[in-house]
């Protein structure tokens, strides 16, 4: 179809408020210490835990103008996403969590962008992989998003982490950008629960940086 004005501001917004949370990483490097970051980022996720309960309880307590369709029942994205930041500031050293967050609000807000340009010059209606309805590995394996967007995640990845040499090595660098690649790209669930790569890309690039720094 042609390009989609409405629909792509749509997204840039809905991005644009995924960009804003580079304010939580950025401050926890630079300023914040770890201790108060986790009581922080618990209370986000309780206040997005309660938001959540109350509008798929039919009680909005806030526009829903970027939520997807594929959010209608369930957790919406950014309840996810506090999650997976408080899990990695918990699991993780200082410079693996901020970076596998920064892969997270820059890397998937700049392939989303990407890949609603591309999804909409080949016809398609939805660029989120995991809206359909179908599970198991098989399927995650043989659908994924199309090797151009991997790529540019990769390479967006890649450069975040080269931001935090020394403190991370190469291997480490590379293996947290496949790591993001691995969880973003392909539709992962457990049996017909979706696992979203909200929560996912930093938890998996996270633990491929851990494991190859200690190689």
């Amino acid at each position: 179809m042609p390009f989609d004005r409405g629909l792509f501001l749509k997204e840039l917004g809905r991005k644009a408020f995924h960009i804003g949370g580079c304010i939580i990483p950025v401050a926890y490097y630079f300023f914040v210490p770890r201790e108060i970051m986790v009581v922080a980022l618990a209370a986000c996720v309780l206040g997005a835990a309660f938001l959540e309960y109350m509008r798929l309880s039919g009680r909005d307590l806030y526009p829903t103008v970027f939520m997807r369709p594929s959010e209608d029942g369930r957790l919406g994205g950014y309840f996810y996403a506090a999650s997976s930041m408080l899990l990695a500031v918990l699991l993780f050293s200082k410079a693996i969590a901020v970076a596998a967050i920064l892969f997270l609000v820059l890397g998937d807000s700049i392939t989303g962008l990407a890949g609603m340009v591309l999804y909409m010059y080949t016809g398609k209606q939805s660029i989120a992989v995991r809206d359909g309805a179908l599970a198991g590995l098989k399927h995650a394996v043989t659908h994924p998003k199309p090797l151009s967007l991997m790529l540019l995640m990769f390479v967006v990845c890649l450069a975040i982490g080269l931001l935090f040499r020394p403190e991370l090595s190469y291997p480490a660098i590379a293996a947290g950008a496949v790591g993001a690649v691995i969880a973003d790209a392909f539709p992962w669930r457990i049996g017909q629960y979706v696992i979203d790569d909200n929560l996912s890309i930093p938890l998996v690039a996270g633990a491929l940086m851990a494991l190859a720094s200690l190689l």
